[in-house]
């Protein structure tokens, strides 16, 4: 039977585990810990003998599952590169106070805002933060979901506060809000019948075309002679840009690929295929943002918010910017596959290099993170 010593083994120490918290948050009796944001069970107790919670929990191990559950959550819709959706839209919020401290349109924040006060959700597991430091936080006030607004950047096991959420506070009616490794996790702890997963009702996805290490980007920020905490908004497109002071420095996305955790490089999901609705910049003007309806629940919730007239909408004629990176994120996920694969073989990397057709630099980047 199958234990922690396996999940250990299979996932956390070859660097594919997401640090999504699921084991975390699955374990009856709260033995593994984050240590050095890497989930760790300190020792091994009486309680861990014949008990393989944790390994059940890591939807890592199951990637042969995935199309199952997106075809039980989606039921229907179009297929493609994005993943099964019902519409796509280009969005803003009408709210002036939360303009002032969204990262884009301000989809998500108002989204959350009314998800609450119609008691569609009683609340969320989002993104706070220390500094620009990530940290998963419970919101289930107006106030904690604005506070929690903006793109922040570094691993964050999001759904270690699924207990606590359920447990503590008490709630009922849950919305996650994470990336698509976030998302993928508490879909299959849903489809495998863990109870604290029946409290999530809602589930907003966010394009993520690859996370970064915290504390990596503090040292590449620094090396620019800027403090982070001075900073005022982090973001990425064909760049990473930081702002600070009124200005922008924008760095090559080749400067901080020593900061993308080896379970990126495998990753093929950028538009969070399994959420109700996913949401992001790319394929929308400045201050506007993408939202893809994927289910009938995220459907009902966006209805609901142009009714109220929460949001400003308009038709995505074509989502081709979107479409392409998710494209060139699975292709770059299925290289990555076939690097391990041949490094198995016992090539080494110049090897693999000419048979992939790639630079050295990234096979060594792909094998060893830098």
């Amino acid at each position: 039977m199958p234990s922690y010593e396996d999940l250990e083994a299979r996932a956390i120490d070859t660097g594919e585990c997401t640090v999504c918290g699921a084991c975390i948050t699955a374990c009856p009796d709260s033995h593994i810990k984050l240590t050095e944001n890497t989930p760790r069970r300190p020792k091994r107790t009486v309680d861990c003998v014949g008990c393989h919670t944790c390994y059940d929990a890591c939807y890592m191990l199951r990637h042969d599952l995935i199309k199952d559950i997106e075809n039980s959550i989606m039921g229907w819709g179009r297929k493609e590169t994005i993943g099964a959706y019902r519409r796509i839209v280009a969005a803003r919020t009408k709210d002036t106070e939360i303009e002032k401290t969204c990262q884009d349109g301000g989809i998500v924040t108002t989204l959350l805002l009314y998800a609450l006060d119609s008691g569609v959700i009683d609340g969320a597991l989002v993104v706070g933060r220390d500094g620009w430091a990530p940290i998963a936080c419970i919101a289930s006030t107006r106030d904690e979901i604005i506070r929690a607004a903006g793109s922040k950047y570094g691993v964050v096991p999001m759904l270690k506060e699924l207990r606590a959420a359920v447990v503590d506070r008490g709630l009922s009616r849950i919305c996650v809000v994470g990336s698509p490794c976030h998302i993928q996790s508490i879909r299959y702890l849903k489809h495998k019948g863990l109870p604290l997963a029946s409290a999530v009702k809602l589930t907003v996805g966010l394009f993520c075309r690859e996370n970064y290490e915290y504390t990596c980007l503090v040292e590449k920020v620094g090396a620019k002679g800027l403090d982070i905490n001075r900073v005022d908004k982090l973001d990425v497109s064909n760049e990473f840009n930081i702002y600070a002071g009124g200005k922008k420095l924008s760095l090559p996305i080749v400067e901080v690929k020593s900061c993308v955790p080896r379970h990126c490089l495998v990753c093929q999901d950028f538009a969070a295929e399994l959420a109700d609705i996913a949401i992001g910049s790319t394929g929308s003007a400045e201050g506007w943002s993408t939202v893809i309806i994927r289910t009938q629940e995220g459907e009902k919730v966006f209805a609901g918010m142009v009714k109220k007239r929460l949001v400003e909408t308009k038709e995505i004629e074509d989502s081709v910017d979107v479409r392409e990176i998710a494209s060139r994120k699975k292709e770059k996920a299925k290289q990555t596959e076939e690097t391990f694969t041949l490094r198995k073989r016992g090539l080494d990397k110049k090897e693999i290099a000419a048979i992939l057709g790639i630079t050295e630099e990234r096979v060594s980047h792909r094998l060893d993170g830098v």
